[in-house]
């Protein structure tokens, strides 16, 4: 029974018949490969974790995460040693003696002083809320590179299957072309055709050399992608599977694609970034405490004669209580979270849009598939009867040619309806951020997950994620 007359007589549900369909073009991909082939698994692996863009984006997580570990450095104490030495002259007639007054003098000072602060207005703990965002964005951004790269491999690695089905039509196409040709020439000289008919068939045989070399430097290409995409040359193909579990509805794409975007949580970030650099830009307005203590030794100091030392501990307040521009500040700041909301809400409709149009692509694919697969059950059967048609004289050549061309074409469009259809299979899952997923691949070697930004809000205070422990990233 074909593909085709299942659909018919059964009638089964869209989602049955995917899997049908599916199921159907896995088995016919697979014959006659290779035991070494590489699986879609494996290639998808290989591109995810070798591709420079991948490692481009995993070097991004590395260096977030380092500088999250830099904000450490804010929250302990400073130690500065400090030293002069040079000629200096006082006079001072009210502090000095005679002797020491207008005396030039050559000084030298050493001092150590530790500095501990104690409130900043809050500008460090904005900081590592700023930076643990940006980890956690470039952690998004990461996981977003791993579902393009996934689908480029998908992609890349189907159309080398397609390729091979192509080739395999357009082989086909020659060989029964020349076949007719020895039927022609056995009539021709035979007295039962003219001698014109072997330059009707050996046109149409040209031209179906021309179409091979076609498909021949098509599929040259799709390698070359391969190759650019998951790292290394294509060594045979597997049976690609089917996707289980994929949507019934568009409106539950949609909603599965929202709620999973990598993409819209990595814009979310940039909003909550936008708001902790207002606290951090801010944070001059508010008073900055600090504790110091420290202890210094010199001689010949302020033109006095001898040596001296000295010791002292104390807490320093600061309060810039006005300073221009700081209302235009306040309001640049509030335009950079509004642009911030409104590239969200931007994405969250890119990201709808994706989902609607690859639903409609899958939707159509499904039935673009069965009614292709009538028609080339169609053209075959044509085919068949024509040539008997035309052993019998009942047909011409130019009917056989032409039915011939019709099978080849449909069959031709037949190999990249059924490769799209399973694309676009994969391609639902990249538009839900599930692709790599699927395939059971770490996006990156960094054993982070993206959730450093509510570690540091919810801790008793910013400081404490410092003692989360965050794996080696060599």
């Amino acid at each position: 029974m074909t593909l085709t007359e299942f659909a018919c007589r059964h009638r089964p549900a869209a989602k049955d018949l995917a899997s049908a369909i599916a199921a159907a073009f896995g088995l016919f991909i697979g014959l006659a490969c290779p035991a070494t082939a590489e699986s879609l698994r494996d290639a998808v692996r290989a591109a995810v974790t070798t591709n420079p863009t991948g490692r481009a984006a995993n070097a991004d997580v590395k260096a977030s995460a380092l500088e999250l570990l830099q904000l450490r450095g804010e929250y302990q104490p400073r130690l500065l040693l400090r030293g002069e030495a040079g000629a200096e002259q006082y006079d001072d007639l009210d502090r000095l003696g005679p002797v020491d007054n207008r005396d030039t003098k050559f000084n030298r000072e050493i001092g150590l002083i530790a500095e501990l602060k104690l409130f900043d207005g809050y500008r460090r703990a904005n900081l590592v809320y700023r930076n643990a965002s940006r980890l956690d964005e470039a952690i998004f951004g990461l996981l977003d590179a791993s579902e393009t790269m996934a689908l480029n491999a998908v992609e890349a690695y189907i159309d080398v299957v397609r390729h091979a089905r192509l080739l395999d039509v357009a082989t086909r196409n020659i060989a029964r072309h020349q076949e007719i040709a020895r039927q022609v020439d056995d009539l021709v000289e035979g007295d039962k055709l003219p001698v014109s008919a072997r330059f009707e068939v050996q046109e149409r045989l040209l031209a179906a050399r021309l179409s091979r070399l076609d498909v021949e430097r098509a599929g040259a290409d799709a390698r070359a992608r391969y190759r650019a995409v998951i790292g290394h040359d294509p060594d045979g193909t597997r049976p690609v599977p089917a996707v289980a579990d994929l949507p019934m509805t568009k409106s539950e794409m949609v909603l599965r694609s929202l709620r999973n975007s990598f993409r819209l949580m990595e814009s979310g970030q940039n909003i909550a970034q936008a708001r902790f650099q207002n606290g951090i830009t801010t944070a001059d307005e508010k008073p900055q405490v600090t504790l110091q203590a420290g202890v210094r030794a010199g001689r010949n100091i302020a033109g006095t004669s001898g040596s001296e030392s000295d010791a002292f501990v104390g807490v320093r307040l600061d309060w810039e209580l006005f300073a221009g521009g700081r209302d235009a500040r306040r309001r640049a700041l509030q335009q950079r979270t509004l642009q911030a909301e409104a590239e969200r809400q931007k994405v969250v409709r890119e990201v709808r849009e994706m989902a609607e149009r690859s639903w409609n692509a899958y939707q159509t694919s499904i039935e673009r598939t069965v009614l292709l697969d009538r028609r080339v059950s169609a053209a075959r059967n044509t085919l068949e009867q024509y040539r008997d048609q035309f052993r019998a004289g009942t047909r011409s050549l130019l009917d056989v040619l032409d039915a011939e061309r019709t099978f080849f074409n449909v069959a031709f469009e037949n190999v990249s309806a059924e490769a799209g259809f399973t694309f676009n299979q994969y391609r639902m899952l990249a538009s839900q951020s599930r692709l790599a997923m699927h395939f059971d691949i770490e996006p990156a070697d960094v054993p982070l997950e993206p959730d450093f930004t509510a570690r540091a809000q919810n801790a008793p205070r910013a400081a404490a994620i410092f003692k989360t422990e965050i794996r080696s990233l060599k």
